[in-house]
């Protein structure tokens, strides 16, 4: 039995190498500067249980011999960097669901609580035994107490399945739907683990369904980036263009085709006060409300770019008429939202190209509307600003 753990830890050196490509491929295109450091400190634990269960697959199939604490210290390391890869994928989920835990310091500090036990307990384990220990043959063993372990990596799991699985029920679009519901494939990987592992025990299991569910993920983040804003989820700037192409060529003097541009008042005080993760809680919440209203109205929305945004309308109605009702709506929900409200009031300015007839182009329509947003902003403030 020398080398029946040999495949197993190829398998998994094979695993590494993938993980660490989806790793460099990682960046702030796909969501919020903190949403993409929750991934990679999720693919840093996967790989750092890969490096201990390959050492540990050696060792237990005879290619090499480990001294005894470094035996437990590894499969220490090892179990311990489950729980980190679940605790982290709790907290991207987290962010990307925009969860009531993600905005409070008390309920962010009270769930890292059952990991750091975990953690602790790990490591304690070396030298009591608790939840592991290495037998005369020197190979790893579980207590009765690992289920401690278990409960707290599935809790990890099934908190955001379950947020997961809500929002998809809630979504108003199919992306979205589709999105959330690849979010809750991470609960397949351990359930299939632990029902298959007895009867395949020299099969990385656990480590190839992470890495599948990791590769599922990121092709669908990939996928989402061609027509989709990364961090709130709207159409981005190139999906714009292609609908005001199509748009503008049917505009006419009784269908007028309006492109709204509006832009986030004092957005850069936001980020020098509060930072810039408040900075994309602000953006992230400016665009529900625009996905809200351009809902009601039947428009198109989108993420111009920075905290420029944009509507499309063919309704005919009066694009003065639609400003004062959207800046009546964002007031009217941001006051609704107090009891979760920001230490600041978003506010937006908004200029608009008013289109009647096919043929301009989507450049000269996009440089109108920004003109006039540039002359309200300059009437307001006296200069643009962030």
């Amino acid at each position: 039995m020398t080398n029946s753990y040999l495949p197993y830890a190829m398998a998994e050196a094979y695993c590494m190498v993938y993980a660490a490509t989806v790793w460099f491929r990682l960046s702030s295109n796909i969501g919020s500067e903190h949403e993409v450091t929750q991934l990679r400190r999720m693919i840093y634990s996967y790989l750092g249980m890969l490096i201990t269960d390959i050492l540990w697959a050696l060792n237990e199939g005879g290619s090499i011999t480990l001294p005894l604490y470094l035996n437990e210290a590894i499969n220490a390391i090892c179990i311990s960097c489950i729980v980190l890869g679940c605790y982290f994928w709790y907290r991207f989920i987290e962010d990307r669901l925009r969860l009531p835990s993600s905005r409070s310091r008390l309920l962010y500090g009270l769930s890292m609580v059952p990991m750091l036990a975990v953690v602790a307990i790990d490591f304690i384990s070396i030298f009591t035994d608790w939840i592991f220990y290495i037998d005369a043959a020197g190979s790893y063993q579980s207590t009765d107490l690992f289920w401690i372990h278990t409960i707290v990596n599935y809790y990890y799991l099934a908190v955001p399945t379950g947020a997961a699985l809500y929002a998809a029920f809630r979504a108003k679009t199919k992306e979205e739907r589709s999105e959330y519901l690849t979010y809750s494939l991470y609960m397949v990987a351990p359930l299939i683990s632990g029902a298959l592992e007895d009867s395949f025990p020299t099969t990385p299991l656990l480590a190839l369904n992470i890495f599948m569910v990791i590769q599922i993920m990121f092709l669908m983040i990939q996928n989402m980036q061609i027509y989709n804003d990364a961090l709130t989820g709207l159409n981005n700037r190139k999906r714009l263009n292609q609908y005001l192409e199509s748009a503008a060529a049917k505009a006419d003097a009784e269908h007028p085709m309006v492109l709204y541009m509006l832009d986030i008042d004092r957005f850069k005080a936001i980020n020098d006060t509060y930072g810039h993760l408040e900075g994309d809680s602000a953006l992230k919440m400016f665009s529900s409300l625009i996905k809200e209203f351009s809902s009601r109205q039947n428009a198109f929305a989108a993420r111009y770019g920075g905290d420029e945004f944009c509507l499309v309308m063919n309704t005919g109605a009066d694009p003065a008429q639609v400003i004062s009702e959207f800046q009546s709506f964002v007031k009217t929900s941001q006051e609704a939202g107090r009891s979760s409200a920001k230490p600041y009031a978003i506010q937006a300015s908004i200029g608009y190209c008013l289109v009647k007839a096919s043929g301009t182009s989507p450049n000269d329509i996009i440089e109108a509307a920004d003109e006039m947003l540039y002359q309200k902003k300059k009437e307001s403030y006296g200069l643009t600003e962030d």
